[in-house]
Order: structure tokens, then sequence, then C-alpha cells
């Protein structure tokens, strides 16, 4: 259930009125984490809550109303919390998209946000079994018309029919199949060679990713200009320091334009970033990038000492299951 949230989600957020949202818990069934973390949808407010014995967490969040993602070790839960939501998850780690369930007030929203996802599986699906690109365009459209049918018939929260709603009116049944076609295609990736590169190097020259042969390699891209990329810089610094010791290089690589490339090294000096600061050659449309599928940031790959792909989509420097991972490659 690996990125239960569609990635136009991301851009659908606003500033709604601030208030406490009370009574947001959960508990999972075979956990195996410390913890879980919420986060808002444009990535500039983060909050972990501690798993107990028993896989319960509970806790408060001070953000209002609007689209949050649960961060659960690899896998993302899109939830919908209003001022007045009291709603409780449940679900098996071992297989969270079956066995997912919500109580409380709030159900309705949330309950439509995980069969999006389901849907979507549909189409994934139809791909696995060779069904063409327009005909999976036809399936993913009639998929967005009935969502946009299911909102107008019946009773949801209003702020969240207008999100939806805002965002369906723009979605076109193309751009869904391009998501789930990179998603395809980025997991094929994994155990195999990865894709390579040569770039600009702060601190002067080139530096190809051949050059890190016999270490783990843990990339972030980002640029300069990306407000969750920035965020996990603090993190970042963190766990280069926890393994510095460690058989592990941390590389940078900035999707910055060129002509941008004064603005990119300014901001590596302020922040006083570690490991290797690199800059792609052609922004977004640099191999290493197209190679990879990246379609947004901030992004983080991992690498294996032979040089093969280990995680495509790694966990963000917050996120607990990046400590837990490479203690156990590491350890």
């Amino acid at each position: 259930m690996n990125r239960i949230v569609l990635l136009f989600l991301i851009m659908c957020t606003s500033a709604f009125a601030q208030s406490e949202i009370r009574n947001f818990k959960g508990k999972i069934k075979n956990n195996v984490a410390d913890s879980v973390f919420v986060e808002n949808m444009m990535g500039t407010w983060r909050k972990g809550y501690a798993l107990n014995a028993n896989g319960s967490f509970a806790g408060r969040l001070q953000q209002g109303l609007g689209l949050f993602t649960l961060y659960y070790l690899d896998d993302e839960l899109g939830l919908f919390l209003a001022n007045d939501t009291d709603i409780t998850i449940n679900f098996n780690a071992n297989d969270i998209t079956n066995t997912l369930q919500f109580e409380g007030k709030g159900v309705k929203e949330n309950r439509f946000i995980a069969n999006m996802e389901l849907d979507k599986a549909k189409i994934k699906q139809s791909f696995d079994k060779g069904v063409g690109e327009e005909e999976l365009e036809q399936l993913a459209d009639d998929m967005i018309a009935n969502w946009k049918q299911q909102l107008k018939k019946e009773r949801y929260n209003f702020m969240f029919k207008s999100i939806m709603n805002s965002q369906f009116g723009q979605l076109k049944g193309k751009y869904l199949v391009q998501e789930l076609l990179g998603d395809a295609k980025m997991a094929e990736l994994e155990g195999s060679q990865s894709p390579t590169f040569t770039y600009e190097n702060y601190k002067g020259g080139t530096t190809s990713l051949s050059e890190f042969k016999g270490k783990y390699v843990y990339i972030d891209v980002w640029a300069t200009w990306c407000g969750p990329c920035r965020k996990e810089i603090p993190n970042l610094k963190a766990i280069e320091e926890q393994y510095h010791d460690k058989n592990i290089v941390f590389v940078s690589i900035s999707v910055d334009k060129q002509k941008d490339l004064a603005k990119w090294k300014l901001v590596v000096e302020k922040e006083g970033l570690d490991g290797v600061q690199l800059i792609a050659d052609k922004d977004w449309k640099s191999d290493f990038i197209t190679s990879y599928h990246i379609q947004s940031i901030p992004r983080f790959i991992l690498i294996s000492p032979k040089g093969e792909v280990l995680n495509a989509n790694a966990p963000r420097p917050s996120e607990a299951a990046l400590t837990q991972l490479l203690d156990k490659l590491l350890n």
C-alpha cells in the first residue's frame, strides 16, 4: 500500500483555520515499528507518535482541517482530518490494504480516500495483464468520473468535497496512468544495477556513482526551492553524523536548473550541508532522474555496495524506518 495518497493531493492543502484535533488514535496488529508519523500534505509540518507494546498510538494534531499523511515504515496512508474529527485507525501491518478499518467521526471521508487507492489497484492490475495505455487512460477517466459522481450524490464534509472536487476537475486519466506506470517501473529497478550519473560537485570537478562501489549509497534528490526537501536537512545531517564511521556515503543531488547554479551553491554553503553535494546536469530531464521516474521531491534512494538498487523510494531521514533499515545493513 506504499504511496497510498495520490501525488496530486499534495497540491490541495490550503491554510485552513487552525484548531486542535483531538482523539486521533489507532492500533496496528503485528507491529514491528516504534512510531508512526503524521505530516501535512505540503510537508511543512510533521510529528511522530510512539507505538506502545500492543501497537497502539494516540495523540493530538494542531494543524486544523485538511489532508494529511500517516507514515508507517515504508507505507503511507492518506487522511482527511476535520476540526471535529474523532477517528480510530486499525490495520494489520502484514496486509494494510485489506485490513484497514476506520471507526468514529470522519470514517466516510477517510474510507473514500482508501477506496480511491483500491480503485487505482484495479487499474494497475489491468496494466499487469497487458492492457494498452490508451485503454488504461479510458479506465482511469471513468474511475475519476465515478469519484466525482460519488462526491456529488453522497453527504461528505463540505471542505472535503471542495478539496476533492477541485482536484478532480483538473485530473485526467492520462496523469493517473503515468503515475501508476512510474510506480511499476520504479519497482522494477529494485534488485538491478542502478542507473549511473556523473554530476558537478560543489567542491569542484565531477563525481560519478561508480566512485562509491563497495559502499552503500543513500541519495537525496532535492532542490533549493523545495520546502519539504529543506525541512529534511536537519534530519539528514543527524543521520550522516550517526553513521559517519560506517560503510555508507550520503549523496545529495539537486534538480535545480543550471541557471540557478549560484543559488544552489549559496544554499549548500549557508545550510552547511554535509555529504557529497551534486547538481544534476539537466534538472528534471537528467538521465539519472528520469531513469528513476522521479516526478516529485524529496526522493531518497538506497544503493548497495555492488551498485544494485536496494530501495528506489527509500525512507526519509525523518522516518524511524530509515535508521531501522541502516542498522540492519550496517551493524
